[in-house]
């Protein structure tokens, strides 16, 4: 039993669990066009809030729409998390190189980061999405005209683009590819607890994702977890029973639970990530890391997650309580006609993917932010069944809420226990944490 060959077109991960549905749907709304993530469709056209000293244009949040812009035109471009990744980190690499430190004014400081972030977004989306390049071409030619001419300008340019050259140079061959992502890979023996295909699914996917190179971590298992709670034990039979019970087609949910089952993390981050980088006493140099650790925690939180789940290789709700009665404990009782609500992603289930992404999210802006959102935003996404769903989270709201509903919605989607999600964040939160002490000893994720 393998997954498809390496070649195959199948994506890296499941909907449902997919960053690059996730990403990409949020990109929609960005460009104006339909999506999961709340944007005000008239966000590119915008004028750019000023920042830092007010005296410059900020060309941060116009670049990250046009990020999003760029990966909802060209969907199937590789990895949006690693094109986020490599576009904010050779960002923040511009802004840290040598040529930074000779322009010290406030006022040319200003402009030699603008023109060196919306250079390096520019190099990094023009080498990974070249099908834009007229459209990036013509938004970077409009970017840098409304810059004040002179050698900060130029020198901003000048590390833009060498930041972009390095960090694409740096980051081939980096098994962050499809065929990489999609290696094949055989399932052991069927026994209780151990992944097995999952109803309706022939092939598994991710299998190559935990081999990946990353930004920041280094080794894929630095903090991989150790094992799901046993078979038999309370903990497990607590969790087994609450997806049973709530993450049903046939289910005991809410309206309101039900609408959280359709939520991801990337719904609540884009938006909260909008309105961070539009506040006007915000520095350029925090908007850019702030996004530069996202993309990178992000990815290599990922490749943790998936490093894990084929270590660890646990079976999914739906085949936990199909098969209850091969687990070993007389409490548990089968129920061969159980499905999940939302689709069973191809992949083991330890730890929840979502649950690491919203981890990872939350460290990275309470430890750049704060612990409380310091601007109001609003998520908007849309279930199976048509209805758009939003929520409006005001100032003061703490990152941890984000998570704690991240990981209701997977028990709530019955795609996992609540042990994988509440692990899952953990996990997200430890890379997260290490990734940002090593951005701020300087390394740029190149």
């Amino acid at each position: 039993m393998t997954t498809g060959s390496p070649g195959s077109s199948v994506p890296p991960l499941a909907a449902g669990t997919s960053r690059r549905r996730l990403l990409v749907a949020a990109a929609g709304v960005a460009a104006g066009t339909a999506g999961l993530v709340a944007l005000p469709a008239t966000a590119r056209a915008a004028a750019p809030a000023p920042a830092g000293t007010g005296t410059a244009t900020d060309l941060v949040g116009p670049w990250l729409d046009e990020m999003l812009a760029a990966f909802a035109a060209s969907p199937m471009h590789g990895l949006p998390e690693r094109t986020w990744a490599m576009g904010w980190t050779a960002a923040w690499a511009a802004l840290g190189s040598r040529r930074a430190a000779a322009v010290r004014a406030p006022e040319r400081r200003a402009v030699f980061e603008d023109a060196a972030v919306a250079t390096a977004v520019h190099g990094v989306l023009l080498a990974l999405v070249p099908d834009q390049a007229v459209r990036l071409d013509g938004v970077l030619a409009r970017s840098l005209a409304g810059l004040a001419a002179g050698g900060a300008k130029e020198a901003g340019v000048a590390a833009g683009r060498e930041a972009a050259a390095e960090t694409v140079a740096a980051r081939t061959g980096d098994g962050l590819d499809m065929a990489s992502v999609n290696v094949p890979f055989t399932l052991p023996p069927e026994a209780p607890g151990v992944y097995r295909y999952t109803p309706g699914q022939t092939m598994l996917v991710g299998a190559g994702y935990g081999r990946a190179r990353t930004f920041l971590l280094g080794r894929a298992d630095r903090f991989r977890p150790g094992p799901p709670p046993a078979l038999g034990t309370a903990r497990y039979r607590r969790d087994l029973a609450e997806v049973r019970r709530l993450g049903g087609v046939v289910s005991e949910r809410t309206e309101e639970q039900t609408d959280t089952a359709w939520l991801d993390p990337l719904s609540h981050y884009v938006p909260a990530l909008r309105a961070l980088v539009g506040q006007r006493s915000r520095s350029r140099r925090n908007k850019v890391l702030v996004l530069a650790a996202l993309g990178a925690s992000i990815v290599d939180s990922s490749i943790a997650c998936f490093d894990a789940k084929y270590a660890r290789l646990h079976w999914r709700p739906v085949t936990a309580i199909r098969l209850a009665d091969t687990d070993g404990d007389p409490r548990t009782t089968p129920d061969p006609a159980w499905e999940s609500f939302l689709q069973t992603p191809p992949h083991p289930e330890f730890p929840s993917g979502h649950a690491v992404t919203a981890g990872a999210a939350e460290q990275v802006v309470s430890s750049l932010v704060g612990p409380y959102s310091p601007v109001e935003f609003t998520s908007t996404w849309q279930r199976g069944d048509g209805k758009v769903v939003t929520r409006h989270y005001p100032r003061g709201t703490a990152w941890t809420t984000l998570t704690r509903e991240n990981v209701d919605a997977r028990v709530f989607a019955g795609v996992h226990f609540r042990f994988s999600d509440e692990i899952g964040a953990d996990l997200g939160r430890d890379v997260a944490h290490h990734n940002l002490r090593r951005l701020a000893r300087g390394h740029a994720g190149r």
